[in-house]
């Protein structure tokens, strides 16, 4: 996956983000989640030991502030790992090979869960109910079971929104990429939440 990727994907939760400060109760900072400040995210490693076999073989790739990020309204971390085949430098190799990159952006005002819910753009998912938040699906019609691409869920809980995506050169799905579901994705990043906590 280009590293280009990366700013599109944090586009995607800048889409979502402070659209009203009337939302659902699982997105309401009031809950007593507290968000982390820059300084207290973790590193793109300790992410990694969370994910644990999704990013297994893989090789992180290396940003500038180890992947921080800091603007006006939203600031996070943003990490991408590379598959065998990315690394090769073979060139029939790489075509089959990818990256998964996970985003945690902290906005200013939480995501508008009724609105997002009323353009069909919710996912319900229990694990991610349970602590508090709900699922973005951009696309409308996520199948838990399919191979995860570079749209991938967003899980938010209050003003905190992890994107977990995956693609390979030209950002399409790849063959190294099929053992990741949006399945894993949701339960990725339901862990991250809870380590975040």
């Amino acid at each position: 996956m280009p590293r280009s990727a990366l700013p599109a994907l944090l586009l995607l939760a800048l889409f979502t983000s402070g659209c009203d400060d009337e939302s659902d109760p699982g997105s309401d900072p009031s809950t007593g989640y507290v968000p982390p400040s820059l300084e207290q995210l973790p590193d793109c490693d300790t992410i990694a030991a969370t994910l644990g076999p999704m990013v297994e073989g893989m090789k992180l790739v290396e940003e500038e502030g180890g992947g921080r990020y800091d603007n006006v309204s939203v600031y996070g971390i943003g990490c991408t790992w590379l598959s065998p085949e990315m690394q090769s430098g073979n060139a029939f190799e790489m075509v089959k090979g990818g990256g998964l990159t996970i985003a945690i952006s902290v906005d200013q005002e939480p995501s508008d869960a009724t609105l997002l819910r009323q353009m069909g753009m919710v996912y319900d998912d229990h694990r991610v109910e349970d602590i508090g938040g709900f699922v973005i699906d951009l696309s409308k019609q996520l199948d838990p079971a399919a191979q995860l691409s570079i749209i991938g869920p967003q899980v938010v809980v209050g003003r905190v929104t992890i994107t977990v995506a995956a693609g390979g050169v030209a950002l399409q799905k790849v063959e190294s990429m099929q053992g990741i579901t949006n399945d894993q994705a949701i339960r990725g990043a339901v862990a991250v939440h809870n380590m975040l906590r």
